[in-house]
């Protein structure tokens, strides 16, 4: 879907922005350039001889047109020889010359294509997304109702997603301006790229430290946060890192379809610029005149196309909570909404009065519509306690070491080591010192005998053992998503495409059409 129109101003409005963000390396600061595009040169083109007896152009593998006269002398068959010789070879030439003018048609691939693709609504794709897109920390889920009770039972919630048959609702409660503290965008006219521009709408107003929205995130953050917002979705509508990870999801026939709707759209303008100059330049209609021209065919093909796609056509809009109030924000809106407040301190949740509103919304709609949370991932958590795990299991050791150095002569082989699988290299001093072992743990250990901390060490590495299976059927989880992704990026469009070529080539669908149609 495409925004309201809004105004943009600075440069960026007038000349939409291109970022060059290729992966950057560790330390190394992506560089972001701006430049309008250049303006368009008049073209040459070369004209062949017109002297009547060429045409100055030829077809390719044709000859000159010649005609010899019917009598002639020898002199002058040489003459008029010679002369034909010379116009095929300017001829030749000329479409030399005029063969460096013609430049082939661009072949639109997922990489070069400059639009926003529809993609399926499945949290596995967004998780995927994020993750290239170099977000760590979190992962989409889901939900298949909405109830402040159960929602209570997931990960920490960073924001909501509602996907719905696109309307207005709260527009009036919308902001002159956009906050300094919220970072906000509009989506640009034509670019279906409100799936992922709702994840960013929720992750660059998140304040987490355990959320890593990832070093081309925060650079893009930092160069647009002076920006209005339909300058911001200038920036981001060009940013092609990010245009080329959404649009991997797309296929061959989902740009087809965007740019059949853009040209309709188009159509749609040209036509109405056309009425409205022509009822301004002309006398008053007869009314038979508007009915004739309203019900003709060539006036309805193109309109009902966009009418039956804007019909069905589906949105992404995000509820976020910052600084204790939630803010609806959609790319469509100028600007964001303020739809509640909350108190944590008082013990209340920021999704328990959205949820009422989000229910109200679907309930007055219809029941094509989808919700998502953007949670902590689920190995945060799991990471935590592995990390205080190994770190209690460490100060046991200890205390056991300087009691009896051959303590570990008193457990089975099975229970002396606690496991220490590979990525548990991985976690950072910080994320380790963030995790110590509390004080009262500490305490008692200090004060524990022989026999009980052996028992508390035993305990620890069954713990660890458990935590580290866990962990791991979360990573295999992120594993599969990955694999359904690819899968899904796969496009078997151009092959079938070729197919049947091939078998209208060969004559085998003219010979068997009848098959395939009813009767």
């Amino acid at each position: 879907m495409g925004p309201k129109k809004a105004s943009t101003n600075g440069s960026t409005a007038g000349n939409p922005a291109k970022i060059d963000t290729s992966s950057p390396k560790d330390g190394e600061v992506i560089q972001n350039h701006f430049e309008a595009p250049p303006n368009p040169t008049e073209s040459e083109f070369h004209e062949g001889p017109q002297d009547g007896t060429t045409t100055g152009k030829t077809v390719p593998g044709q000859a000159p047109e010649y005609r010899e006269a019917p009598e002639m002398s020898l002199r002058a068959r040489k003459r008029s020889s010679s002369e034909s010789s010379s116009e095929e070879s300017a001829s030749k030439k000329s479409k030399l010359e005029e063969d460096d003018y013609i430049v082939p048609a661009p072949v639109i691939t997922k990489e070069n294509w400059q639009g926003y693709c529809e993609i399926e609504s499945d949290p596995a794709y967004f998780s995927v997304i994020l993750r290239e897109i170099g977000i760590r920390g979190v992962d989409v889920q889901e939900l298949h109702f909405l109830d402040p009770a159960h929602l209570m039972t997931l990960p920490p919630i960073h924001g909501l997603v509602l996907l719905f048959r696109a309307r207005e609702f709260d527009e009036a409660n919308q902001e002159d301006t956009c906050p300094d503290h919220i970072w906000f965008a509009n989506q640009m006219p034509g670019q279906n790229s409100c799936a992922t521009l709702t994840m960013i709408h929720t992750l660059l107003n998140v304040n987490d430290p355990d959320v890593d929205i990832g070093e081309h995130m925060r650079q893009f953050k930092n160069f647009t946060q002076d920006m209005t917002p339909p300058q911001r979705g200038h920036t981001f509508a060009s940013w092609n890192f990010v245009k080329k990870i959404h649009n991997s999801f797309a296929k061959k026939m989902d740009m087809l379809e965007n740019d059949k709707y853009i040209a309709g759209k188009a159509a749609q303008a040209e036509k109405r610029k056309a009425a409205g100059a022509k009822k301004a330049a002309a006398p008053k209609a007869t009314s038979r005149s508007r009915t004739a021209r309203r019900n003709s065919n060539d006036s309805n093909e193109s309109d009902a196309s966009v009418e039956e796609f804007e019909a069905n056509t589906h949105h992404y809009i995000a509820f976020v909570p910052v600084e204790g109030q939630v803010w609806k924000l959609d790319g469509m809106d100028k600007q964001p909404t303020l739809m509640s407040e909350y108190d944590e301190e008082q013990g209340e949740m920021w999704f328990d009065g959205i949820s009422e509103r989000i229910n109200a919304l679907i309930a007055t709609g219809d029941n094509d519509y989808g919700i998502f949370a953007i949670t902590q991932s689920p190995l945060i958590p799991l990471r935590d306690k592995l990390i205080e795990a190994d770190n209690t299991i460490k100060h046991v050791d200890a205390h056991l070491t300087e009691i009896n150095i051959d303590w570990k002569e008193f457990l089975d082989e099975d229970d002396r080591e606690p496991p220490s699988p590979s990525f548990m290299g991985s976690f950072s001093e910080e994320q380790r010192a963030a995790n110590a072992v509390p004080g009262s743990i500490k305490a008692a250990i200090d004060g524990e005998n022989l026999p009980a901390l052996l028992e508390r060490h035993c305990d620890l590495v069954s713990a660890m053992r458990d935590l580290v299976m866990e962990y791991m059927e979360k990573e295999q989880e992120v594993a599969v998503q990955n694999e359904r992704a690819q899968d899904r990026r796969w496009d078997y469009g151009p092959a079938i495409h070729l197919w049947m070529n091939m078998l209208a080539r060969n004559g085998y669908l003219e010979e068997n059409l009848n098959n395939f149609i009813e009767s």
